[in-house]
C-alpha cells in the first residue's frame, strides 16, 4: 500500500525544504531535474533516499521512503505522494498556480491514484533490489 499525504512530522525542522525521491528511479530523476530548472533561487534540498540522511531528516523508515517521494517542509511536516510533489511546487515559481489546481474537488485523491500508478509500475526501491 502506498502512504500518502501527510505522514508524520520530522524529528527535527530542517533548515530548508527538502524532497527526498528515488535516486535509482529514471522517472524520478527526471522529474528532480525538471525541478531543478524551476527552482530558481536553489530553495529545495532534493536529497535521493539512498542517502543515508533522508531517513535521519524525515523521521521514516527506508522502505517507506521507497514507496512514494517524501517532502519535509521547514516546519517539520512530513508528506508522501502527491501531497509531497504539491508541497514541493509550492515552493517554486507558479506555486499559487498549485494551490488553486489543487484545491479543486476530487483532484488530490485523483493526483493520489495517479502517483500510485506510477509507483507500481517503476516499483519501490525494495523490489527492485
Amino acid at each position: 500500500m502506498l502512504i500518502a499525504g501527510e505522514v508524520g512530522h520530522a524529528p527535527y525542522k530542517p533548515a530548508r525544504p527538502t524532497l527526498i525521491y528515488d535516486g535509482s528511479c529514471g522517472f524520478c530523476s527526471r522529474w528532480v531535474k525538471r525541478m531543478k530548472r524551476l527552482d530558481r533561487d536553489d530553495l529545495i534540498w532534493l536529497l535521493p533516499l539512498q542517502d543515508a540522511r533522508a531517513t535521519e531528516l524525515s523521521g521514516q523508515p527506508r522502505d517507506r521512503l521507497a514507496q512514494a517521494a517524501h517532502f519535509v517542509r521547514p516546519d517539520g511536516a512530513v508528506f508522501a505522494g502527491a501531497a509531497a510533489a504539491r508541497e514541493a511546487f509550492r515552493y517554486l515559481s507558479g506555486g499559487r498556480l498549485v494551490d488553486l489546481v489543487a484545491a479543486v474537488p476530487g483532484l488530490m485523491p485523483l493526483a493520489e491514484r495517479v502517483y500510485a500508478w506510477v509507483a507500481r509500475r517503476w516499483g519501490p526501491v525494495a523490489e527492485r533490489s
